[in-house]
C-alpha cells in the first residue's frame, strides 16, 4: 500500500466529502497524517515483523561484524547454508565470529521500518505487510479525532485493535511441516 493509498482511505473513513461526493483534502488532516502513519508503521512491524537479511563474508583477522541500521532482532543464523549452532556470539549490535568458522554466514533478522519523512510523497510504500498495511488507517482516522470534542475516536480505535487482533503473528517459514502434514492426505 502507498502513503497515498492510505491518505485516502483515512478520508473515506473521516467522510470527509464533498457535496459532490469527491474526497476533501483538509489541510489540517494532510499536515498531521504522515507522523500518525510513521507511528502505526512501527508499532506494526512489532506485530507482522519485517524479516531481512546481511550476508558476511568473514575477513581474515576481523571477529566483530556490524549489523544494519535497522536492526532490531535476531531471527535465524545460517553458516555455509546450515542452521548456525552456539558458535556464534553477539555483542552491541554485532555479530561475533571465530576465525574459520564459515565462509560466508548470513543473518535474517527482524528490522525496524525506516521514518517516514514528513515530505514523503504519496507513491511512498510502506515496509510492512499488505494484511498491516490494512489497518493503520483505523488508527491515523483515530488520531485525527482524537482532540474532536464532538466526534468519538473510540469506534475507530476499536476497529484498529479489531483489525491488529486479526494479524497473523507466525513468521514465515513457522509452522511450515505442520501444514504441510495436514494437506497430505
Amino acid at each position: 500500500m502507498t502513503l497515498g493509498e492510505a491518505k485516502n482511505k483515512v478520508y473515506m473513513l473521516l467522510d470527509e466529502h464533498s457535496a459532490g461526493g469527491e474526497i476533501e483534502h483538509d489541510e489540517d488532516i494532510e499536515k498531521k497524517m504522515t507522523a500518525f502513519f510513521d507511528t502505526a508503521q512501527k508499532t506494526l512491524a512489532q506485530i507482522r515483523k519485517i524479516v531481512r537479511e546481511k550476508t558476511v563474508r568473514p575477513v581474515s583477522g576481523v571477529t566483530a561484524y556490524d549489523m544494519p541500521d535497522d536492526f532490531h532482532a535476531l531471527y535465524r543464523v545460517w553458516a555455509d547454508g546450515r542452521p548456525a549452532t552456539n558458535r556464534f556470539r553477539w555483542r552491541s549490535g554485532q555479530i561475533l565470529l571465530p576465525e574459520g568458522s564459515a565462509s560466508e554466514v548470513i543473518v535474517e533478522y527482524f528490522a525496524l521500518p525506516g521514518t517516514i519523512p514528513p515530505d514523503a510523497p504519496d507513491s511512498y510504500k510502506f515496509e510492512i505487510a499488505p494484511d498491516a498495511c490494512e489497518c493503520m488507517p483505523y488508527y491515523v482516522a483515530a488520531q485525527q479525532l482524537l482532540p474532536d470534542l464532538v466526534t468519538d475516536y473510540g469506534a475507530m480505535l476499536q476497529m484498529y485493535n479489531y483489525q491488529v487482533s486479526l494479524l497473523a503473528a507466525a513468521q514465515p517459514g513457522e509452522n511450515r511441516r505442520v501444514t504441510q502434514s495436514l494437506f497430505r492426505g
